[in-house]
């Protein structure tokens, strides 16, 4: 259940700050109303109930320091700066991007002048004794992904610091959400904002603008949504777990992945008509009816591939191999992960109890019952153990939705017309990486502002305590276990 307050002036703002210490993690955005004031978004979660402060503040005031009471906050204070040039009292000019633009080019800043005339460049972490060593990074990637630049300071083989840095492009996506009016053309283009994820994006976002319209979902369209999640969510977990044992070179184990994964991929085809399941999401109704022939194709799949999937889970447990490189790598505890606001394998893996999909109503009308898959020992290996589970977890939630589905094949829905009324609305969705998270303001029957976060934007940085004491040959071990988005840093 959504709350939303507005507060008058940041003292009131710090006090309630205080009222949640306890809570798991803070999402703070500003927003440029005019030339005089700034909107401050702070969104917090405990319970999973949802509430939102907004104050309304002048441009010549310094922002509230959250980062004192919640640290991770410490990164949206960043974001704030880069984009508008606002800052907090007393910022220490840590910069999270590195533009080519000229150092005083703010890209949300339309209307009145920033506070800061200059940037600082990125400090890095000094070595400061001759017998330590620097291993940069740069920002072209094998792989060819978004650009981010990682620098380890090492002794011999351990790994004693790390220093991220994102935030190299500017991809303008926020802005485009917030000036096209075209919901047809913003639907198809929240499936790009990562490569991997069509499904959530597009369901996050079909949410906003169906709460935002009082559109009516049909239960049958639920069901889909649902069907086309978790078949997301199986085909990034195969790939992600055959990839982490690729990097300690058991390539047949990545191959026998990959084999199932693209039974997956032309399933989604033969039903959904794209392999990676884009265009499958539409507002308020499915444009594509499950029918009988399609239930039989995934029922016929499952067992099909069930056993090839557990087979490879025996091996990968029982190799003593990979037993020794995963086990007791690449650690985040418990009281790390919460004073981080961890989220996702993070949590999961480090016994934080979070899965939006026990809250969510397409899954609790459809009495499909969703138990978060927990380890403990909060290593790499607990962490593909989450991954497998889930895989099997995901195949029986769509053998339910399966058996439902058959029922209502035949339901037919009226068409609706979309007409955006003014207010703020929020959407989270649970996805193969965890919870994700949209907000829009609507005025004049338009959206004027749009914001989005990942699980990723503060679980980069828990990988900076996590590479301690761990060589850097690892590294693509634990990016691999954790699955972090690089998109995110340049929305």
């Amino acid at each position: 259940m959504l709350t939303i307050n507005k507060l008058d002036n940041f003292t009131y703002l710090i006090e309630e700050v205080k009222k949640y210490h306890t809570t798991e993690f803070v999402w703070e955005f500003l927003r440029e109303v005019d030339k005089d004031n700034d909107e401050l978004f702070v969104v917090f979660k405990k319970d999973w109930n949802t509430i939102v402060y907004t104050i309304i503040s002048a441009n010549d005031i310094e922002l509230p320091k959250l980062s004192d009471e919640f640290y991770c906050a410490y990164l949206y204070q960043n974001e704030i700066y880069d984009y508008y040039g606002r800052t907090t009292e007393n910022f220490e000019n840590s910069i999270l991007r590195l533009h080519t633009h000229s150092k005083d080019f703010f890209p949300l800043r339309k209307l009145g002048k920033p506070m800061i005339d200059e940037k600082v460049s990125y400090i890095f972490t000094e070595v400061k004794w001759e017998w330590l060593v620097e291993v940069p990074v740069w920002p072209i990637h094998a792989w060819i992904i978004p650009p981010g630049h990682f620098r380890f300071t090492v002794d011999w083989e351990d790994t004693l610091n790390l220093d991220i840095q994102m935030w190299w492009k500017h991809r303008w996506v926020e802005q485009y959400f917030s000036k096209e009016k075209d919901l047809n053309k913003l639907l198809k283009a929240s499936q790009d904002i990562a490569w991997d994820t069509a499904v959530a994006y597009a369901i996050w976002f079909a949410r906003l603008i169906e709460q935002a319209s009082d559109l009516k979902v049909s239960n049958s369209t639920k069901l889909n949504r649902i069907l086309a999640l978790e078949l997301e969510r199986i085909y990034n977990h195969l790939w992600t777990i055959g990839a982490l044992w690729n990097d300690v070179w058991q390539s047949f184990l990545l191959n026998g992945y990959l084999s199932v994964r693209e039974e997956f991929l032309e399933l989604n085809n033969e039903i959904f008509w794209n392999r990676t399941l884009k265009n499958v999401i539409n507002f308020w109704n499915s444009w594509k009816k499950i029918n009988k022939e399609d239930i039989k194709k995934v029922e016929h799949l499952f067992k099909k591939v069930e056993k090839r999937i557990k087979t490879l889970i025996y091996i990968e447990e029982y190799s003593s191999w990979i037993y020794d490189r995963f086990k007791d790598t690449w650690i985040v505890s418990l009281e790390t992960a919460k004073l981080h606001s961890a989220l996702w394998l993070w949590a999961k893996a480090s016994k934080l109890v979070m899965d939006y999909r026990t809250t969510d109503l397409d899954y609790i009308e459809n009495e499909i019952i969703v138990h978060p898959i927990l380890w403990i020992q909060w290593d790499s290996f607990d962490r593909f153990q989450v991954r497998a589970k889930e895989i099997f977890q995901s195949i029986n939630y769509i053998r339910k939705v399966l058996s439902k589905l058959e029922d209502l094949v035949e339901e037919k829905e009226k068409k609706q017309d979309i007409e955006l009324k003014d207010g703020l609305y929020t959407s989270f969705v649970e996805w193969h990486r965890w919870e994700i998270f949209q907000m829009i303001v609507v005025e004049n029957w338009e959206i004027v502002y749009y914001k989005a976060k990942d699980p990723s934007f503060v679980n980069w940085n828990l990988l900076e305590y996590a590479v301690l004491k761990n060589i850097i040959a690892d590294f693509p071990i634990c990016n691999k276990s954790l699955d972090l988005s690089y998109s995110w840093f340049d929305m």
